[in-house]
C-alpha cells in the first residue's frame, strides 16, 4: 500500500483460487481496504459494484457475488474482465505517527492521495495514551502529573470524540492509538499476573477501542520505571488478540530481543502482532534494522521501516527517499513517519517516502481539500 486500483476486473473464473482468503459482504471499498490491512498476507481483493456470476470453468465451481461483496486473496492476481467489479492491489504501506496540534491537522491526513485518487497514507497512529496507573482508568492524561481521572491528553481526546476518526476511516484509512508507558512503575513489560493483564486488555477493548471506534492498539513499550520481564508482552498481547481478534495489534520496534524471545502458554509476541514499525529512524538500511525481527518470527510483509520528522534529525532527512527505495528492493512492507505534526517538514518527507515506495507522482493534494 497505498493501494493501486484496477477498474473493471476481478479474479479470472478459470484461475487457481487456492489463494482465496475470505469473502466479506455488505461492505464498501473503503471498509474493505481496512479489512485487508488486518491480514498482512492479503495482497489484493476485488469489490463488486454490481452482482457478478462466474461460470464453472477449469474445474472451478460456479460463483455468485452480490453488490457490496469484497473477496480477498494472497499472492498475485490473475485478472479477468469484470465490468461489475474493481480490484485493489496492495503496494508499499505508508504509516504516520501524529500528536495532532488540532483536529483539523488530523483530518488533513485524508487530503493526500495517490496518482489514482486513493489515500496516500494507509495507517495513522495517534500518539498517544499514557499507561500511568495500576487502577482504573489505567491511562491518565499527562502521565497522571498532576493526578487526574482524565484518560487522555486534550488534543488526543478532541480527535477521538469529534468524529475525526470516522472521517479518516470513511476514506479507507486505518486509525490506531499508540499507548506508551507513563513514567510510573507499571508498563507493557511488567505484568506478572494473568488477571492484571486480562483487566488491562479488557479496559483497552471497552474503554478505548470500542468506545472511540478505533481499528486497534499500537504498543510503545518505553518510559516505565518498573521491572520488566520477558513473559509480560507475550501474555498481554495473547489476551488482547483473544478479546479483539478483528483489531490490529502493532508495536513500535526498538531494542526488543527480550519480549520477542519470551513466551506465555505457548504464545509469542511475534505471533500476536499484525505489524511492527521500527523506530531507530536513521543510521542503516532496512535489512540491517528490520532483519532481526524476521529472526524473532515476524515476516517481511509485517515490517515497516521508521523515519522521523523531528527537527533533531534534519541532517538525515535527505536519506528518506533513497532508503525508502531500499525498502522496496529488500521486500519489506513500507515506511513510517514519526512526528507527522512537525509540518511543513513532514509533508516534504512524506512526499519523498511515498514517491520512493510507490513510484513518482503518488503524493498529491486532493483538489477538494482546502489546505
Amino acid at each position: 500500500m497505498p493501494w493501486k486500483k484496477n477498474a473493471n476486473v476481478a479474479m479470472y473464473a478459470g484461475a487457481n483460487w487456492s489463494n482465496l482468503i475470505k469473502q466479506v459482504s455488505n461492505t464498501t471499498p473503503e471498509q474493505a481496504r481496512r479489512i485487508a490491512l488486518l491480514n498482512p498476507n492479503i495482497t489484493f481483493f476485488f469489490y463488486c459494484r454490481q452482482p457478478m456470476y462466474l461460470d464453472p470453468i477449469n474445474g472451478n465451481p460456479a460463483r455468485q457475488f452480490n453488490t457490496g461483496d469484497a473477496v480477498f486473496f494472497s499472492g498475485e492476481p490473475w485478472y479477468g474482465s469484470a465490468p461489475q467489479c474493481d480490484t485493489y492491489q496492495k503496494d508499499e504501506m505508508s504509516v504516520v505517527y501524529i500528536s495532532p496540534a488540532n483536529a483539523q491537522q488530523f483530518q488533513n491526513i485524508g487530503c493526500y492521495q495517490t496518482a489514482n485518487g486513493l489515500p496516500a497514507i494507509d495507517v495513522v497512529s495517534l500518539f498517544g495514551g499514557n499507561y500511568a496507573s495500576d487502577v482504573l482508568p489505567y491511562l491518565r492524561a499527562n502521565n497522571n502529573n498532576p493526578p487526574t481521572q482524565q484518560p487522555l491528553n486534550d488534543n488526543i481526546l478532541q480527535v477521538l470524540t469529534n468524529g475525526s476518526v470516522k472521517y479518516l476511516q470513511d476514506k479507507g484509512i486505518t486509525v490506531l492509538l499508540t499507548i506508551l508507558n507513563g513514567w510510573q512503575p507499571v508498563g507493557w513489560s511488567e505484568f506478572t499476573s494473568q488477571q492484571d493483564a486480562t483487566d488491562f486488555a479488557a479496559y483497552l477493548k471497552k474503554d478505548i477501542v470500542d468506545l472511540y471506534g478505533l481499528d486497534g492498539i499500537d504498543i510503545d513499550d518505553e518510559y516505565s520505571t518498573g521491572v520488566a520481564n520477558d513473559t509480560s508482552l507475550p501474555m498481554v498481547t495473547t489476551i488482547m488478540r483473544q478479546m479483539m481478534p478483528d483489531k490490529i495489534i502493532s508495536k513500535a520496534l526498538w531494542s526488543d530481543y527480550g519480549p520477542f524471545s519470551g513466551s506465555w502458554n505457548g504464545h509469542t509476541l511475534a505471533q500476536n502482532l499484525n505489524y511492527g514499525w521500527e523506530m531507530s529512524y536513521y543510521g542503516g538500511g532496512p535489512d540491517s534494522r528490520l532483519s532481526p525481527y524476521v529472526g524473532y518470527g515476524m515476516n517481511k510483509n509485517q515490517l515497516v521501516l521508521g523515519f522521523s520528522a523531528e527537527s533533531r534529525f534534519q541532517s538525515e532527512w535527505p536519506t528518506v527517499g533513497p532508503v525508502s527505495e531500499e525498502v522496496v528492493k529488500e521486500g519489506y512492507e513500507g515506511g513510517m513517519m514519526f512526528a507527522y505534526e512537525n509540518q511543513p517538514a513532514s509533508l516534504g518527507l512524506m512526499e519523498s517516502m511515498v514517491n520512493a515506495l510507490c513510484g513518482p507522482g503518488n503524493w498529491n493534494v486532493d483538489p477538494n481539500c482546502n489546505l
